[in-house]
């Protein structure tokens, strides 16, 4: 089974969900009330609000903010710089 990897440098809050296989990079921002899928990729400088779903196998490439209530289904992939409002 795989681990889901943290970098030293992410604030994960206490409370958000990360699936098996999962990888949080440097800088990463993630909210309590996140629930993020399985063997999904978070790059650098990335934020992720509450109540945010992002689906199993997604790639969500650097400095991506995604905001309250926004949920993104499985494989999806986000850009660099790409910002989703709510």
């Amino acid at each position: 089974m795989k681990k889901v990897f943290i970098h030293e440098t992410a604030i994960v809050a206490e409370g958000a969900k990360i699936g098996f296989g999962t990888k949080v990079w440097h800088w990463v921002h993630v909210c309590g009330g996140a629930l993020i899928g399985k063997d999904v990729s978070l790059g650098q400088n990335v934020f992720v609000g509450n109540d945010v779903t992002i689906g199993d196998k997604s790639k969500i490439q650097n400095n991506v903010s995604i905001y309250d209530s926004v949920h993104l289904e499985a494989e999806v992939f986000c850009g660099p710089s790409v910002v989703f409002t709510n």
